[in-house]
């Protein structure tokens, strides 16, 4: 087997790095998972996220849908390697962290759920008095009163809030925070507004207030708050997305004898986690696509729902084709209870004072999330729109960054908590690998508890696949174009993720403009292009290194 030495000075950003929107560095600690230092894999999480253990349960891991990997077998499994270095991680990170001198200026933040955690946890370390107002019993928000426990249980999440307690954040539960301008007024010098969408949407069809329809937010919120709304015989689920299947696996669990998910799409377009979505399939949740709800009676103590058949139109605005009725397709059905899962919308946000944009959602500079009222800024849910944890965390980034800035700070929030890494030794390109499978609840045992399904990797499972990780920030490969067999189809454009290529200024002598190669460092060796070519006008070698499977 041969190496290479790659100096931690000539790495780029790798696919996964860069789909992360806070910017984990996951290939950094799937290196360091391999060589089994957990705790500087750790530390390499809390370098960007102050709630690792919570992403490495709940996040919806964008990295994975960017792993070069996938274009082989399958991806990393980024998120299960992330969980366990953030349950085998040790406190290291906790010596190298600094907490800067106190600078003498006190920042509220209004919301504990992963936005609003990560500016306070930030903008502590800054030096700043960090007082987080919470309007619910407990810190969290759609962390705590959104997820079930089998996704993400309250222990995990309490472990991650305890850890931003003890540096000196002040939570206060239960205080609810009407006005921004009231915050300014009783001496605070910033104010950053992240109080998320907790509001169900409306489905808007007639009947939607009958007695046993729910929204799942409130249906979730009340399940934990250890309130839940007893379930039993036929439960129906309309929406697509991943709080649909938490609402439906989350009924079965609560006794539930027949759950049905109701889509107006195909499963093509549903917005969950296509892992999501084969859990609950698992667990005999039945799914219906292409059907939309147009009705609820309550008749004789139960619900009839009228439905009409879709078809696909035209893609609309999100990109996804449009669901369109088909005439005389209308039909009904009769369940004990429904749950509507169709989005989710902001409350109380007038009543913050500041201005809101066409969605009724905050508007904000995106540069620093900073508001129309001097020194009140805003992110999460509140300003994008429902998202994920991730992407709340990375508004919780820019935000204290931004706030700190506008408090005459340097707006660095950086911390280097993992010990330096020199060099990559890189072994030769070897692409076929099967991803290790998930230890998991049977499904037979799963729908009687809300205990976590998916088990945290053992060691030597974690350390194989970590084996898997193709190192795509160290690598490097020969791209070879050419130009005299071009003839300008554009194909290796189409199909190139990574942007490597791009037609040329000149024509070749068949009198085609061919395409170039204008960024060969951002190769990842998928070989898409290769095979799309149908000129074999195109070459991918690992450079310095043996090929070691067939192309």
């Amino acid at each position: 087997m041969t190496q290479q030495r790659v100096s931690r000075d000539d790495l780029i950003p790798a696919p996964c790095q860069e789909a992360c929107p806070a910017g984990v560095d996951a290939a950094r600690y799937i290196r360091l998972i391999k060589q089994g230092k957990f705790d500087e894999a750790l530390a390499v999480n809390r370098e960007k996220i102050p709630l690792p253990l919570v992403c490495g349960y709940a996040c919806y891991s964008p990295c994975e849908k960017s792993c070069t990997a996938k274009y082989f077998l399958s991806p990393i499994a980024i998120r299960a390697l992330k969980r366990l270095a953030a349950e085998k991680g040790g406190e290291g990170w906790r010596k190298r962290l600094e907490i800067a001198p106190d600078t003498g200026k006190r920042v509220a933040v209004v919301g504990s759920g992963p936005s609003g955690l990560t500016a306070a946890y930030y903008l502590r370390c800054l030096g700043h008095a960090l007082t987080v107002f919470e309007a619910r019993n407990q810190a969290g928000g759609m962390m705590r009163y959104g997820i079930p426990d089998y996704r993400l249980p309250a222990e995990a999440l309490d472990r991650e809030i305890d850890i931003i307690k003890d540096l000196g954040v002040d939570i206060r539960t239960g205080h609810r925070v009407e006005s921004a301008r009231s915050l300014l007024k009783e001496g605070f010098d910033a104010v950053y507004l992240a109080v998320g969408a907790q509001q169900g949407a409306k489905m808007q069809i007639p009947g939607e207030d009958s007695p046993g329809v729910i929204d799942s937010i409130s249906f979730l919120r009340q399940l934990n708050q250890e309130k839940p709304v007893a379930c039993s015989g036929s439960v129906l689920v309309i929406g697509g997305g991943n709080t649909a299947m938490d609402a439906a696996r989350s009924a079965k669990r609560l006794g539930a004898e027949e759950t049905t998910i109701l889509y107006r799409r195909s499963r093509a377009e549903m917005p969950a986690d296509p892992e999501e979505v084969d859990a609950a399939l698992e667990e005999d949740v039945s799914l219906k696509c292409l059907t939309a709800p147009t009705a609820i009676a309550a008749i004789n103590g139960r619900l009839r729902v009228t439905c009409s058949r879709m078809k696909l139109g035209e893609p609309d605005s999100s990109g996804r084709r449009r669901p369109v009725p088909i005439a005389g397709s209308e039909y009904s059905m009769d369940v004990d209870q429904l749950i509507a899962a169709i989005g989710q919308a902001p409350d109380q946000v007038q009543s913050f004072g500041v201005e809101l944009d066409d969605r009724e959602y905050i508007r904000t500079d995106p540069e620093d999330l900073r508001t129309n009222l001097s020194g009140v800024f805003a992110g999460g849910d509140i300003v994008s729109g429902p998202t994920s944890i991730i992407e709340a965390i990375a508004h919780g980034r820019r935000a204290a960054s931004g706030i700190d800035l506008f408090l005459d700070g340097k707006g660095d929030i950086e911390q280097t908590l993992a010990p330096p890494e020199k060099e990559v030794i890189l072994d030769d390109f070897v692409r076929e690998s099967p991803r290790k499978p998930m230890a998991c609840l049977a499904p037979e045992n799963r729908t009687t508890t809300f205990h976590p399904v998916e088990l945290c990797m053992n060691v030597e499972v974690a350390m194989d696949e970590s084996r898997r990780c193709l190192e795509c920030d160290a690598r490097r490969f020969d791209v070879i174009l050419y130009p005299d067999n071009c003839k300008e189809c554009s194909y290796c454009a189409e199909v190139c993720e990574r942007d490597v290529f791009a037609p040329a200024a000149t024509f070749n002598p068949k009198g085609y403009r061919p395409m170039e190669v204008v960024q060969a460092e951002r190769c990842v060796g998928c070989m898409a292009c290769y095979y799309a070519c149908p000129d074999f006008s195109i070459d991918i070698r690992p450079r310095g290194q043996l090929l070691q499977s067939a192309v």
